[in-house]
């Protein structure tokens, strides 16, 4: 989720994303591409499968007073028919929010978000930034029945991730103030979706920092049983990112406190992973890439930063046990993302050859529960491209978001064993969440 950055090369965007405030605006896709419009189509279907239509998205409603949302998530029939993904396009900081379905069937569903939007475990709660930097609030709303909470961010404070916990309860998010004076105070923001009411979790430190302080940390969602929030922790106003994810204890209904109060633990030291790491759909494992220092990839020549990674692993968040899934010896790499399935424990990731600092080529693969690796399709990668996600939604599909040589996005899905299918391009895309 996060977060929180100027666009270095097509290798770092989707790092850099997550990490910028006010980034620049993406080039427009060339004109070779032509995706489908961004309103309900009739796009072509991927291999072995038929156009279908969804009827235009009759609007999501917002209500300024919101009533208590039921206790139980309902299913997701307000969804068109089929949907298994919500995904955003256009600029940067102000993007449109669309639902796809199997065909591939397109639906516009009318809301306006940004690019370091959340969304709950079932698709029915969204957070967002009121609108582009500097934004002054984040508006959580249930996208089915309207009930939206608005919550201020502290003045000249910057927002980061924000995630919501597995019961779609809670939400947290981070802010971030003090950039370039070299002292930050940064919180974890907690919002109750029942009634809005927030507690507020507030830590100050200075730089150099000593030893055993807690950097600023975004939220990556909360652990399954819901009593422990996981931070990815970075050095602000610098490229030291991935300095330690750790779990910090948040049972539902902590009162506001200061941060370095609350118990803590390492999940994943500094250093051990280089990466954004990815929550499994049932919040007990945490994915992971990292790269054999002693490891160099054939044929690969970093312009700026060394981003590699050779390395795929698992850790379980309540024990902390780490298990490595994967290591590559041969001369490839790994694209510096990857998924779970949902259907545990199955993961998927790319792997490919270097050419420069970007890939030549990438193969989708797929890791079973037998450890037993086998492809399941080649990732559409523009020339001096690079992919910046991947999301396993359905058996025998994946969503792939890359880049083009100027930065454009583009939105694939990959039918294992066959072939692709071009969803739609732009400026900025960013995938939000499968749903089940």
């Amino acid at each position: 989720m996060t977060r929180r950055s100027i666009i270095l090369l097509s290798a770092t965007v989707l790092l850099l994303s997550v990490l910028a405030c006010n980034p620049p605006a993406p080039q427009p896709p060339p004109d070779t591409i032509t995706p489908f419009s961004p309103a309900t189509t009739e796009p072509t279907a991927p291999p072995g499968g038929e156009p279908t239509t969804e009827p235009p998205a009759t609007g999501v409603p917002t209500a300024e007073s919101p009533t208590e949302p039921p206790t139980e998530p309902p299913s997701s029939s307000w969804l068109p028919t089929g949907t298994f993904v919500l995904y955003a396009t256009g600029a940067w900081d102000e993007l449109q929010l669309y639902a796809l379905a199997p065909g591939p069937s397109i639906t516009d569903l009318e809301r306006t978000v940004t690019f370091n939007s959340a969304l709950s475990r079932t698709g029915h709660w969204i957070a967002h930034a009121h609108s582009p930097a500097p934004a002054t609030s984040v508006v959580v709303a249930n996208l089915e029945n309207g009930t939206t909470h608005t919550v201020p961010l502290t003045p000249d404070y910057s927002l980061y991730g924000m995630a919501f916990d597995h019961a779609e309860t809670r939400l947290a998010f981070m802010e971030l103030g003090g950039s370039g004076t070299g002292t930050y105070t940064w919180a974890v923001v907690v919002v109750n979706l029942a009634d809005g009411s927030t507690a507020r979790f507030e830590d100050t430190f200075s730089l150099p920092v000593g030893a055993g302080v807690m950097l600023s940390g975004w939220p990556i969602g909360w652990t399954a049983a819901g009593d422990e929030l996981l931070l990815d922790t970075f050095m602000p106003d610098t490229e030291g990112n991935w300095a330690g994810v750790w779990a910090v204890a948040l049972p539902p209904g902590t009162p506001s406190a200061a941060l370095n109060t609350l118990s803590r633990r390492t999940v994943i030291a500094a250093g051990d992973y280089s990466a954004e790491t990815r929550l499994s759909p049932d919040a007990t494992h945490l994915l992971y890439l990292n790269r054999d220092p002693s490891y160099t990839p054939a044929g690969y020549a970093p312009m700026a930063y060394d981003l590699a990674v050779n390395q795929l692993w698992q850790v379980n968040v309540a024990s902390g046990a780490s298990t490595q899934l994967l290591n590559v010896t041969d001369g490839g790499a790994l694209a510096r993302t990857a998924a779970w399935s949902q259907e545990l424990p199955h993961t998927l990731f790319a792997q490919g050859s270097y050419a420069g600092d970007t890939f030549a080529s990438l193969m989708l693969k797929v890791r079973d529960d037998t450890g037993t690796i086998h492809d399941a399709g080649s990732v559409p990668l523009p020339p001096g491209g690079n992919l910046q996600s991947v999301d396993w939604c359905l058996p025998d599909f994946a969503l792939v978001v890359v880049t083009t040589a100027d930065y454009a996005h583009q939105l694939h899905i990959v039918e294992f064993g066959g072939g692709s299918t071009l969803v739609t391009s732009d400026a900025y895309i960013t995938v939000l969440g499968c749903i089940p």
